[in-house]
């Protein structure tokens, strides 16, 4: 898999986590929705490429 597959599948994750937290703390709405899962998906696309140079270090494929 390459860089952009790692960071793909980190935005869903992060997206999927941003929305459950969302509900965890009791907002709802259009736009506290955005924010969740905006920021749900940047930081989870930002752990996939570090996931992505971390196996690469090690020499994993």
């Amino acid at each position: 898999m390459n860089r952009d597959n790692y960071r793909s599948i980190g935005a869903i994750i992060g997206i999927t986590l941003g929305v459950t937290v969302m509900f965890a703390l009791s907002f709802g709405g259009l736009v506290a929705g955005f924010f969740f899962g905006a920021g749900g998906a940047v930081l989870g696309g930002m752990s996939g490429e570090r996931i992505f140079a971390w196996r690469q270090t090690r020499g994993e494929r």
